[in-house]
């Protein structure tokens, strides 16, 4: 711990304290990464002005049950096998050793508490997933939970996620009965997510006679993106901004691109026959402004209490979302919306108002807290530790974020470049510097097949060090 007090002199005492934001399906819709520009984020955009903001991060898969098994392990899919929302992680062999993040506190005398969902879970819809029994869809609101990584969990040890006021299948926007938005007649309190946030104030009232590892779990702006009227009436219909969306966009892209965008059930399709993208935009950033509020309820306790100054706070997205682009409405692609998202550190002490534009990775957060408490996890991880970009936001990076889609397809980006390999071969290769929005698919380029054949070697090598698994290889570890 002597070199973490000596580069953050602030923190007061050798342990630090952890406060661990997850936000679920949260894009770069927040003011300080522009990702729209009637994002109302004022608390995590105060975090950012007090910590370190990673503006190039971005998810180890774009689907919530493999990103968050990745991150609070410290292990890519490839290494793991968990693909997809179905994977039921404590059953693979692959991580049957592994110790997750909150365990590894708990194992050194860390109070470890939650609230939320920080594992996988699901409120689920008209099957009845909202029930928390075993054999549940996603395994409904207890999910793919771990008990014994706490000492205390809201609501309950078995349960991660509150109850909802507004259940699924309620179809207030017309279109669907499961990809569904609106406006509810509740307080902030009888949300799952007010609940939630007004459990972690309590719990930075009370009086810790040891470092704790608190994590919170905000669920919207996943869907249904259902939040109390007063969120909606802050973006009035009629003065909403669209996405920006190029028509001819796909036209560029695999033959095999096109069936993450293709379904006979595609909600962009959907919202596109009702003329609701306005309606759907709107909903989407009444959800996040909704989820800032709560965020901000739980670091306006933390500043107001007495660990203000001895705190690491994390505040991350497990995955993007598209709302239009691409002719997506959803996650589940390797392209930009879905794979970036907010990730933010604050440690006591640091310059405040920092950006690092190095691309990296989820996995990077478990090796950045052991590291900054200097604990010593089980096994290996696959992330780098983000201590150094902390101390140096422009500081150099072994490896780009790689990001897996079904346990087939990857993509790699780095600080310019993003480039995607499909199961069959094909390829994207985008320029950021000059194409933000990856418009323009430069893998048929002569002009780039140098930096196509960098991008796909440091692929290849990041698989091979993974010890990849694929998903219909016969091999997955359960």
């Amino acid at each position: 711990m002597a070199a973490i007090l000596l580069a953050f002199p602030a923190l007061s005492q050798e342990r630090p304290n952890v406060l661990f934001i997850a936000v679920d399906d949260l894009n770069d819709w927040v003011g300080c990464l522009g990702g729209h520009p009637q994002a109302l984020t004022p608390n995590i955009d105060g975090l950012a002005s007090t910590g370190v903001l990673f503006s190039n991060a971005h998810c180890a898969a774009p689907l919530c049950n493999p990103s968050r098994t990745a991150l609070l392990f410290g292990k890519h899919p490839t290494t793991t096998g968990v693909y997809g929302n179905m994977d039921d992680w404590r059953t693979f062999d692959s991580l049957r050793e592994s110790e997750s993040l909150p365990q590894l506190f708990r194992r050194n005398g860390y109070y470890t508490a939650a609230a939320g969902k920080i594992f996988h879970a699901n409120h689920g819809g008209w099957r009845g997933a909202l029930t928390h029994e075993e054999g549940a869809p996603y395994a409904g609101r207890s999910g793919f939970g771990q008990p014994d990584a706490w000492e205390d969990r809201f609501p309950a040890k078995s349960i991660q996620l509150p109850m909802a006021p507004v259940l699924i299948d309620t179809h207030r926007n017309g279109i669907n009965h499961h990809w569904d938005w609106g406006p509810i007649d509740f307080r902030d309190d009888d949300t799952e997510d007010g609940k939630a946030s007004r459990w972690a104030e309590r719990q930075l009232k009370l009086e810790h006679g040891r470092p704790f590892f608190l994590a919170v779990g905000i669920y919207r702006p996943h869907d249904p993106q259902y939040s109390p009227s007063q969120y909606f009436d802050a973006h009035p219909l009629e003065s909403v901004e669209l996405p920006r969306i190029l028509d001819s966009d796909l036209d560029d892209i695999p033959e095999i691109a096109h069936r993450h965008v293709r379904s006979a059930n595609s909600y962009e399709a959907m919202i596109r026959r009702h003329n609701a993208l306005q309606s759907a935009t709107r909903g989407y950033l009444a959800a996040v402004t909704f989820a800032d509020a709560m965020i901000g309820r739980v670091l306006q306790a933390l500043d107001a209490s007495p660990y203000r100054d001895s705190t690491v706070v994390v505040l991350f997205s497990d995955h993007g979302y598209h709302i239009g682009e691409k002719k997506k409405y959803h996650k589940s692609t390797l392209w930009e919306e879905a794979t970036r998202v907010p990730l933010i550190i604050r440690v006591p002490g640091i310059s405040p108002g920092r950006v690092s534009r190095r691309a990296v990775s989820l996995v990077d957060i478990y090796p950045t807290l052991a590291e900054l408490a200097s604990l010593e996890p089980r096994g290996a991880l696959d992330g780098e530790s983000l201590v150094p970009l902390l101390e140096d936001p422009a500081g150099s990076r072994s490896a780009p974020a790689l990001t897996t889609l079904q346990g087939r397809h990857h993509s790699v980006r780095t600080d310019r470049w993003r480039y995607i390999r499909y199961s069959d071969g094909s390829e994207e290769l985008y320029d950021h510097l000059a194409d933000s929005m990856e418009w323009v698919n430069l893998a048929g380029s002569a002009e780039h097949q140098e930096q196509l054949s960098q991008l796909s070697a440091s692929l290849d090598r990041m698989l091979g060090a993974a010890g990849r698994i694929d998903s219909d290889s016969g091999e997955r570890p359960q």
